[in-house]
């Protein structure tokens, strides 16, 4: 049995629908999925009526991925299990959300002015109506008008952490998005500790935030040269483990469909089931 608990969707920086999420989990063999967009919690209504009125046997657990900033580094925290009508996280993401707009923008003005034509409108149009937008819908947009010729060369060229057109964006600290998660009754978990690309700094985030969990199994594993023992890490600090393929859907970006990066049911089973640390 398969599940993955890391996925983005057309609400947030991915390509595809809740729906056709729902689909691809159904002909991969995954049995639970948790979709967590960045900063907001809608599309999960709509897959779970893609679940229910089908009438098929998914877990599907409510998520979230809320970005935010430790010591300069980006640092995500996925949630789950949380109450969704909790007035403070939902204002907390509200306010993330607005945050995103105006980074976006100066990101935009930034590549403009670097001599690679792009308006916010056109982000906007490909974002289509994403309730979270991302750095991602900047790439798209300059992909489709032929500027370059993938999404990572993007990254890698103007808008990756520390390239000519990135701009920080003012963000919540880890303690405060696990508090804000444990206070709607929710689970915390550290977010693909190999992008930190600094295990002792994660050592230093798993000590002093009381995070649930740790996303051990994660794509950007695959990169680590020498790999990290990610499990060890979580057995350590006594912590849940988690795990997903973080599907974007993006061209360029592995994976492109669910399935490809599996994770085992068994060893996620405490995050699906909602238990505590």
């Amino acid at each position: 049995m398969l599940a993955d608990l890391h996925i983005h969707t057309t609400f947030s920086d991915g390509v595809y629908t809740p729906e056709k999420i729902i689909a691809q989990a159904l002909v991969s063999g995954i049995t639970a999925l948790a979709i967590t967009d960045h900063d907001n919690i809608q599309a999960y209504d709509r897959a779970a009526r893609a679940v229910h009125s089908r009438h098929l046997g998914l877990e599907l657990i409510r998520g979230v991925e809320i970005d935010t900033d430790y010591k300069g580094k980006d640092v995500h925290v996925l949630g789950y299990h949380f109450d969704p009508e909790n007035r403070d996280l939902l204002q907390a993401m509200t306010w993330t959300r607005i945050g995103r707009i105006q980074r976006v923008q100066k990101m935009v003005e930034k590549i403009d002015a670097l001599g690679y034509p792009l308006t916010f409108k056109e982000v906007l149009e490909e974002a289509q109506g994403a309730k979270s937008l991302g750095r991602p819908h900047i790439a798209r947009a300059l992909v489709k008008k032929e500027l370059f010729t993938g999404t990572q060369a993007v990254f890698d060229a103007l808008i990756g952490s520390g390239k000519p057109a990135y701009f920080r964006q003012v963000k919540l600290s880890p303690q405060e998005a696990v508090d804000l998660l444990h206070q709607a009754r929710g689970i915390g978990v550290l977010a693909h500790p190999a992008e930190i690309a600094d295990p002792d700094l994660v050592e230093e985030l798993l000590s002093t935030v009381p995070f649930d969990g740790l996303e051990v199994w994660h794509p950007s594993t695959l990169q680590e040269n020498p790999p990290h023992d990610w499990l060890q890490v979580a057995r350590n600090h006594h912590l849940m483990t988690s795990g997903g393929s973080d599907l974007h859907g993006n061209p360029g970006r592995f994976p492109r469909h669910l399935g490809e990066f599996p994770v085992l049911y068994k060893d996620v089973a405490d995050i699906i089931a909602g238990k505590r640390s």
